[in-house]
């Protein structure tokens, strides 16, 4: 088994695809998922697949529709949510494929919730440091 990266509560990510540098997410290992704010989520068809457009850091972003479901959010509501696949970097550390869920985080803190299904087998959380990894 491979040596588990120690990452903080918070860290900086990067998302290459979208050329967003320097996001700051929280890490929740109670969260299942990953999410990501966006705002404008509109469903489209492009070349015979389903595609969702989105605001991302004042940008209009375009990513191919994985899938769609409900999610409980940490008020207990569930939501009807768009995930998409992408990668994600985690501060100067490597790149890592990710599904994330697009919702508007606008009342949070952090724009990003990095859930378990990427931090399993990769991470070790340390909750008394934040940005252990660098800026991307």
């Amino acid at each position: 088994m491979s040596e588990k990266a120690i990452i903080g509560r918070n860290e900086w990510v990067k998302f290459p695809e979208f050329g967003i540098s320097n996001v700051k997410a929280r890490v929740d290992t109670g969260a299942r998922s990953s999410s990501l704010h966006a705002t404008d989520v509109q469903e489209f068809e492009k070349d015979g697949e389903q595609w969702v457009s989105f605001k991302l850091d004042g940008k209009v972003q375009e990513a191919r529709l994985w899938m769609q479901k409900h999610v409980k959010s940490s008020n207990g509501k569930k939501q009807q949510r768009y995930f998409i696949k992408t990668k994600i970097k985690l501060g100067q550390g490597k790149i890592y494929p990710i599904k994330l869920s697009l919702t508007d985080r606008g009342e949070m803190k952090h724009p990003v919730l990095l859930g378990r299904r990427l931090l399993a087998k990769r991470f070790l959380v340390d909750v008394s440091r934040s940005f252990v990894l660098g800026e991307t």
